[in-house]
């Protein structure tokens, strides 16, 4: 995954398409299930674009885009040179991305299947 934000979309886009087709099968709001609907596929549609973009412009955001606030800087024993370097554990990292791609799959799995 390119990174968590697309997935936000893919979230909430199932989440409208599982609301509007539950609420369009009663007559008095057909109309409001019908936008759900509508507007939940173009989110998905726009989760779906913002995946790919960033996967494929992902080094032109690497070089640009520093999160700072749980990095630390640490001096190189051989050269002397500061690096800046991620002191977020790797069980976090990876909850942080399954999660959302758990959440995904099964709000995907219930649309499909209803």
């Amino acid at each position: 995954m390119a990174r968590v934000d697309s997935l936000i979309f893919f979230l909430l886009g199932f989440a409208q398409l599982i609301l509007g087709g539950a609420i369009a099968s009663d007559p008095v709001f057909a109309i409001l299930g019908t936008i759900l609907q509508g507007t939940g596929g173009s989110s998905v549609v726009l989760g779906l674009y913002f995946l790919l973009f960033i996967a494929r412009h992902q080094k032109e955001f690497e070089d640009t885009y520093s999160k700072l606030e749980k990095t630390t800087i640490v001096r190189d024993p051989v050269t002397g040179e500061l690096t800046v370097r991620d002191a977020t554990p790797t069980a976090s990292k990876l909850l942080w991305y399954a999660g959302p791609v758990g959440l995904t799959l099964l709000s995907a799995l219930v649309w499909m299947s209803g």
